[in-house]
């Protein structure tokens, strides 16, 4: 049994142990819970967009869904037990699911009716979270940071209950200057201490790849690393470990999905 069976195998023990989940479908839950009203940002709707094909967090049919279940159940635990609100998710190269895992993590985390959860792409130099979800933002993150938008022209609600994103937009050159900028500093600080009940995911660039993860990651409580099965090698995940030895590493993931 390799490791996805075993994670499957353990969610639905987790579940059964549980009771069972609520449904996640987002436009029919009547549980009880947080249901936000976005009045003041633009809201995105689903209807007339194409299903994307890997994000099935939301999804519960979708047998990769239990896993992300699984990854929420351990990632909220660690997180309640530290007392701590921000994640950074990273991997050692590009290509090794990062950014499906991030926005996977934030789906199911917003299924659950008692979390919030604000999803920040700082993938400055190769953004990818606005193209998952199939729209084009007219704000972004680096144009905040550069002071050509207000915050709000660039936060989005994908149409899903619970669920915030702060997309990047372009391919910005100096990505390392604006997330170690006294302003990206100051806007990870404010959002951690004005909705204090609100998990927050930063999709950050690979390590070895620049500096720029390493640079923001003061920023965060804790980080998640993600390996793709055959295909992040030992010396990149020992590289890795050596750089993140000085920040609190919540876990790592294996992907193992193509």
């Amino acid at each position: 049994m390799n490791h996805i069976e075993k994670a499957l195998s353990r969610a639905r023990e987790l579940r059964a142990i549980r009771g069972g989940e609520a449904p996640a479908n987002s436009t029919t839950m009547t549980v009880e819970g947080i249901t936000p009203e976005y009045t003041q940002i633009a809201v995105i709707p689903a209807a007339g967009r194409d299903s994307p094909t890997k994000l099935v967090a939301n999804r519960p049919w979708h047998p990769a869904s239990d896993v992300y279940r699984l990854l929420r159940i351990q990632v909220l635990q660690r997180l309640s037990r530290s007392d701590k609100t921000t994640l950074a998710v990273t991997s050692a190269r590009s290509g090794e699911g990062k950014t499906l895992t991030a926005i996977n993590l934030a789906l199911s985390i917003a299924m659950d009716v008692n979390q919030t959860v604000l999803l920040v792409d700082l993938n400055f130099r190769s953004p990818g979270i606005h193209q998952e979800f199939q729209f084009d933002p007219k704000a972004g993150l680096n144009d905040y940071l550069s002071g050509k938008a207000n915050l709000n022209d660039c936060l989005v609600n994908p149409d899903i209950p619970r669920l915030l994103l702060l997309p990047a937009r372009g391919h910005a050159t100096n990505s390392a200057e604006l997330l170690t900028s006294p302003r990206m500093t100051a806007l990870a600080r404010d959002l951690k201490q004005r909705h204090r009940n609100r998990l927050i995911i930063y999709d950050t660039p690979p390590l070895l790849s620049s500096g720029d993860t390493l640079g923001f990651l003061p920023n965060v409580d804790t980080a998640l690393f993600v390996i793709r099965d055959r295909v992040t090698t030992r010396s990149d995940i020992q590289r890795s470990a050596e750089l993140l030895s000085d920040h609190h590493v919540i876990g790592t993931m294996v992907n193992a999905v193509s």
